[in-house]
C-alpha cells in the first residue's frame, strides 16, 4: 500500500515521503496514530500544497537547529568517575547523565538525541555525537576524570 508520511517514522522515512509499506501495517499502526495517510489523488495535491506552505517553517527550524549545533560543538563538559585501585571503574557515565551535565551548561536536548555506542566505564576524553535533525550532528568534548584524582 502507497502512504504519505505525516510524521517521521524510524526505518520507513522522513516527513511527507510517499513510500509502500504493508496493508496491515499501514492499518493497525500508521493510520491510527495519525503517522501516515493513504497516497490518493486527493491526498497527493494536498501533499504539494503542505510542502510549499511549511518549506519556510522548515528551513527555520534548520536554522535554529544549525545555530544549536554550533553551541553544542564548542562545549567541553567535564565529569568524574569512582575507580578501583585496579583501575576498574564503580558505575559507568550514561546518556541521562550526559543530559543532566549538558543541563548544567543551559543546552536542553533529550537523551534519545545523544548517539552512544555503549555507557563509559573508563576515564579519558570522548567525542559524544548528539543527532539534533534530519542531517544535522554535534560532537561535543566529555572529558572523565577518576575521583579524587
Amino acid at each position: 500500500m502507497k502512504i504519505i508520511l505525516l510524521k517521521a517514522v524510524e526505518r520507513i522515512g522522513k516527513p511527507y515521503d510517499i513510500v509502500t509499506v504493508k496493508n496491515g501495517y499501514a492499518r493497525n499502526f500508521l493510520f491510527p496514530r495519525k503517522l501516515a495517510m493513504p497516497a490518493s489523488k486527493a491526498n497527493l495535491l494536498g501533499l504539494e500544497k503542505n510542502k510549499k506552505r511549511f518549506s519556510k517553517t522548515i528551513e527555520r527550524q534548520k536554522k535554529v537547529s544549525t545555530g544549536f549545533a554550533e553551541r553544542i560543538d564548542s562545549t567541553t563538559i567535564k565529569t568524574t568517575i569512582k575507580t578501583g585501585i585496579d583501575g576498574k571503574s564503580f558505575g559507568s557515565i550514561t546518556s541521562q547523565n550526559m543530559v543532566e551535565l549538558l543541563g548544567a551548561e543551559g543546552i536542553e536536548i533529550s537523551k534519545k538525541n545523544i548517539v552512544l555506542e555503549e555507557s563509559i566505564k573508563q576515564p579519558g576524553v570522548y567525542d559524544i555525537k548528539v543527532h539534533l535533525g534530519e542531517s544535522i550532528d554535534a560532537v561535543f568534548k566529555l572529558v572523565v576524570l577518576e575521583e579524587g584524582a
